[in-house]
């Protein structure tokens, strides 16, 4: 495996920092890095300049994100989070979505029902 060798970094010292979420081009999401050198994308050799996000793939053997992807090698657009919405120029005063249906509610009372009714017992029986 290529190692880089920079006689300026110091050994220990981070490459690079977590910048956020991006949407992959099939609409998976994944971890997005800012780089905080000069780094190389592990897939197509091509340089990634300090300040440009990138993200992580895994290896060969799926372990650890450790493999650096370009923009050009793993298309993504960055957004689409929580964050990106509290810090949106809007201040985030989208419409918020609809509270849920009344059915739903009822569905969730009943499968929580035993549980509800088990945990009352319990706290008005303590030895028990």
């Amino acid at each position: 495996m290529k190692k880089e060798t920079r006689k300026d970094l110091k050994r220990g010292e981070p490459h690079s920092e977590r910048a956020g979420e991006a949407v992959l081009g099939d609409g998976g999401r994944a971890v997005l890095y800012r780089a905080l050198l000069e780094l190389t994308c592990s897939r197509c050799v091509g340089v990634i300049r300090e300040g440009d996000l990138f993200t992580r793939g895994a290896g060969r053997a799926g372990g650890p994100p450790l493999l650096r992807l370009c923009r050009g090698c793993l298309p993504f657009r960055v957004g689409g989070g929580l964050l990106d919405a509290l810090f949106s120029p809007d201040g985030g005063d989208k419409k918020l979505p609809d509270a849920p249906a009344a059915d739903v509610t009822d569905k969730a009372l009943s499968r929580l029902g035993p549980a509800l009714a088990a945990s009352k017992k319990r706290r008005k029986d303590p030895a028990g």
